[in-house]
């Protein structure tokens, strides 16, 4: 009886010193992204050309992660601290006619990279995102879902050269990595 007692407490003893995996965040939230983006067609081209957002803000409100805090220990949960924090993007853009013969979509990609804070740290993100809009579109990355609005833009219609304009967006911050995967 007491050898398997010693098993069990042997090995008890030697789950803490197992390797774990990282816990990464889960948890969502809603942010508000507004700044500049420039359009800038290629050389001798309309259809395709660079854009890039910047200056520009987030802010997000909600839970970073749901599960644990690094301040706090397991199952305390971390917020948003709703502070505007860097956002700026970058990609490129290709444009296709509607089907009325009129405004140009646009269809892009690119990379993000923002700065999200939480009562306890910054957090950076850097990733992949795409887009389509005709004066308004989706906007998409692994983390952030939404619609975006170009209200302000220095022509009538996206099939003039690329400008300059005002961006806002609405977007779900959502990421689902860690515990639950």
């Amino acid at each position: 009886m007491r050898r398997p007692l010693a098993v069990l407490a042997g090995l008890a003893l030697s789950l803490p010193l197992l390797p774990t995996p990282t816990a990464h965040a889960v948890g969502t939230g809603a942010c508000t992204i507004t700044g500049t983006i420039r359009f800038t067609a290629a050389p001798g081209a309309t259809d395709r050309g660079v854009w890039d957002i910047s200056p520009a803000a987030i802010q997000c409100r909600g839970m970073f992660n749901f599960v644990s805090s690094p301040r706090s220990g397991p199952g305390v949960g971390e917020q948003f601290t709703g502070n505007q924090q860097r956002f700026t993007g970058s990609g490129s853009y290709k444009t296709v006619p509607s089907a009325g013969g009129g405004c140009l979509h646009e269809l892009g990609e690119g990379t993000v990279d923002y700065w999200i804070t939480t009562v306890n740290q910054d957090v950076h993100v850097v990733e992949k995102n795409t887009f389509h809009s005709a004066g308004a579109g989706t906007f998409t990355t692994p983390q952030l879902y939404g619609t975006f609005q170009i209200p302000v833009h220095e022509s009538p219609c996206l099939s003039a050269p690329a400008t300059t304009a005002l961006f806002l967006a609405e977007v779900a911050w959502v990421r689902t990595s860690g515990i639950w995967k």
